[in-house]
């Protein structure tokens, strides 16, 4: 009901007087005592605050506009200042408010009450919701019985691909290790891990089923394994080249990277970024894991702020974090199916853990032949 009825939004203008949460305590007196009087001027001439912000605003995105910061909601500004700025009424200016960024003196200039849109208008959104928790409940299904059939049937994928019409893929030439500008399933440590894992290459079975998220899950099978040997350097010199010049350029564009980053964290708010991306965990919108990662361990305290993240042979990745947006409730049954899928998860990993374990105790040999009902299933 909260998406349907939209949310208030708020129009302020502000003063800023800087002083870092660092500050020595002289200099946070100091700023105090700046931001008391002009306040104290202001009680006199509230006409006169955009004037004063022009003057004496340290924030340089606002004090141009006389202080003026335009509409935001809950949630788009530090909360001391989100709590004064939504207990103002219009027209009222605020006491001397301190964050983490100095002091501010807060002029509340307008109201936009939530507007509730019609049927019509959300029915695009409500239907895209719709339709991705069936997918979601379908995945959740298809989950299931692709963690149980590579379980069940450890020597063979054809049973699970044509009961879910996939496609059994075959890669040679893998490594441990990822090869420089290696991408995809292939190149997730995950999968690497199980593939040379010691069962695997001495028993030449599917492993279990690795989710590895944006609903993706993947098993996978040695057909062929060759130790580690050392190569005439004939056959690998194209190769070491290619590596060679892929690790140079890694290593320039790092320190392009981290160059840049230090430059524009003097000013995060100025800093050149492309168009903003709203990203979970669940939603990464296309971006890695690993600067995903890193965006998500930003401090909410202290935003606007920059991170910077190295991404191997894909680059140097500079992101700004505007805010931190809180996820939506969830559904009562997005909840269960939730708890559903992790308990499956779960249970899937201690059996075949505790298979593990019992294969590299004993030695096994199954003498009865599967029933057909499961190979079936």
């Amino acid at each position: 009901m909260q998406r349907l009825s939209g949310q208030e939004q708020r129009r302020a203008s502000h003063i800023l007087i800087n002083a870092p949460k660092d500050a020595p305590a002289a200099a946070k007196d100091k700023a105090r005592a700046k931001a008391e009087s002009l306040l104290a001027n202001l009680r006199k001439d509230p006409k006169a605050f955009a004037d004063l912000a022009r003057k004496n605003s340290d924030d340089p995105g606002s004090a141009s506009n006389g202080g003026d910061l335009d509409f935001f909601a809950k949630g788009a500004m530090v909360k001391v200042f989100e709590d004064a700025a939504f207990g103002l009424k219009k027209g009222e200016i605020s006491s001397v408010v301190e964050s983490e960024f100095g002091f501010h003196i807060i002029q509340l200039t307008d109201i936009k009450a939530p507007v509730t849109p019609s049927l019509e208008a959300m029915r695009p959104q409500l239907e895209a919701d719709l339709r991705q928790q069936q997918a979601k409940r379908q995945f959740a299904e298809f989950a299931e019985t692709f963690s149980n059939s590579v379980y069940e049937q450890a020597d063979t994928f054809t049973s699970v691909a044509e009961k879910l019409r996939l496609q059994v893929q075959q890669a040679k030439g893998l490594t441990r290790s990822p090869l420089a500008g290696q991408q995809g399933v292939l190149a997730n440590p995950k999968v690497l891990e199980a593939v040379f894992a010691e069962e695997s290459i001495s028993k030449r079975r599917n492993s279990a089923a690795i989710e590895l998220g944006n609903n993706t899950m993947v098993s996978a099978r040695l057909v062929n394994y060759r130790p580690a040997a050392l190569r005439p350097y004939a056959d690998v010199k194209d190769q070491v080249r290619a590596e060679f010049v892929v690790e140079e350029a890694m290593a320039l564009a790092k320190a392009e990277g981290q160059a840049r980053l230090a430059e524009w964290q003097k000013s995060p708010t100025t800093a050149p970024m492309g168009p903003a991306l709203l990203i979970s965990r669940d939603q990464t919108q296309g971006q890695t894991q690993k600067l995903v990662d890193a965006v998500l361990r930003a401090d909410p305290s202290s935003m606007p702020s920059l991170v910077g993240v190295d991404l191997g042979a894909m680059g140097y990745v500079v992101a700004r974090v505007n805010k931190l947006v809180p996820r939506d409730e969830p559904s009562p049954q997005q909840k269960a199916q939730t708890r559903e899928q992790f308990a499956r998860l779960l249970a899937s990993a201690e059996a075949s853990a505790y298979m593990a374990h019992l294969r590299s105790q004993f030695k096994v040999k199954i003498l009865a032949p599967k029933p057909k009902t499961a190979a079936a299933s």
